[in-house]
């Protein structure tokens, strides 16, 4: 019988606000999502909605670089508004994930939802294209990827662990290394909101906004896009 409670050597399962799984590493020592927030609700709201990437889907394929695919809430929200509309354009997804036991935490895990979007994630990480969605998922470390990879993507989702825990992907060379990977009129979204964050974004050529449209008592994320000289 399948194990309706999944566990592995580094990662226990916990429940969110929203009623929704997510898992604390014992590696990092930290969570992959805030349980006072909700695992899908902050997916949602500081990574699709604060993204605008359905807007841009509505006149023109889109191309999204996902760091880090960690338990794969922001694709899976993403998947379930897509699903939601009707004549949206090809959607192409690149995941950088340098744990590969996040996506064995997947298989026959009746915990993360929603149930149909995560389905759906399963077949895009066994390389079939569903719905006009194709996902390529490269496992490795994120700095050793910036090395090689050139192509222009129209948004980022930048979903590493905390500065503190994780300081190696919160640092001006890296922020200017996405840079160059982000189309000019592209954005970035991350959860990190600090002072300390903005500054380093700003030192490699970005302005940072707050995210909109938040519920009640959310802290804020950060909308990031490249500042063009004219």
């Amino acid at each position: 019988m399948a194990n309706l409670v999944p566990l592995t050597d580094d990662k226990k399962p916990f429940v969110t606000a929203d009623g929704s799984f997510s898992y604390y590493n014992l590696t990092y020592n930290e969570a992959y999502h805030a349980k006072s927030i909700g695992a899908y609700t902050e997916s949602l709201h500081k990574f699709v909605l604060a993204s605008g990437i359905l807007e841009k889907l509505k006149y023109k394929e889109v191309w999204l670089l996902d760091i880090c695919f960690g338990l794969g809430y922001n694709l899976a929200a993403l998947i379930n508004e897509y699903l939601k509309k009707q004549g949206l354009h090809k959607l192409n997804i690149l995941s950088v994930e340098k744990d590969p036991s996040v996506l064995a935490l997947l298989d026959n895990n009746y915990l993360l939802w929603p149930v149909q979007s995560y389905n759906i994630l399963r077949k895009l990480i066994n390389r079939e294209s569903v719905n006009h969605i194709d996902l390529n998922i490269i496992i490795d470390d994120a700095t050793a990827v910036f090395e090689y990879l050139h192509f222009p993507f129209d948004v980022i989702f930048f979903d590493p662990f905390s500065k503190s825990k994780n300081p190696e992907m919160w640092n001006t060379a890296i922020f200017k290394k996405l840079y160059n990977l982000l189309r000019d009129d592209g954005c970035i979204v991350t959860y990190a909101c600090s002072a300390s964050v903005r500054k380093k974004f700003y030192k490699a050529g970005f302005l940072s906004y707050d995210t909109r449209n938040l519920p009640t008592g959310f802290q804020k994320g950060t909308l990031i896009k490249k500042f063009i000289y004219l």
